[in-house]
């Protein structure tokens, strides 16, 4: 009569098995593909330009209870990549380096040797992955004279 309360210890095994794959493949939806790949191209190597501010704004979140986490401080720049082509971005920055800068001001932009298109800027704001991607993958660059020119 004791048998009849007990579970097959294999039944046990599939159940975790199952349960684990389900919790495996749940866990693919919240890999950050998109920094893992942005952090690859950066891994081959950057180099540093000088940008130019040509637009600042802030973007607020109506979802956040904090008003001081509401606030996006945006930057926008261009430069001009080594083949010759001018490239343009937005980049998300902290407060304090915001209230410094104004339209036409200088701004070091490091980009991806690989894809010139792919660029940051100092004082960017980074997720907690990417910057613990870049400890491993990213190297010091210099600023070329050609881009200081």
């Amino acid at each position: 009569m004791g048998s009849l309360y007990t579970i097959s210890l294999s039944s046990t095994k599939n159940k975790i098995a199952h349960i684990a794959a389900l919790l495996l493949i749940l866990a693919l939806f919240f890999i950050p593909y998109k920094e893992i790949r942005i952090e690859r191209i950066r891994a081959f190597g950057e180099s540093s330009a000088v940008g130019i501010v040509i637009d600042k704004s802030i973007r607020t979140e109506q979802n956040t209870p904090s008003p001081e986490n509401a606030q996006d401080h945006v930057i926008k720049y261009r430069f001009i990549d080594p083949s010759g082509l001018p490239r343009e971005r937005a980049a998300s920055v902290e407060s304090n380096f915001w209230r410094r800068v104004v339209r036409g001001d200088s701004v070091i932009v490091h980009f991806a040797k690989a894809e010139p298109g792919v660029s940051r800027i100092e004082h960017e704001k980074e997720s907690s992955v990417v910057r613990f991607l870049a400890r491993y993958s990213r190297k010091k660059c210099t600023i070329s004279k050609k881009a200081a020119l």
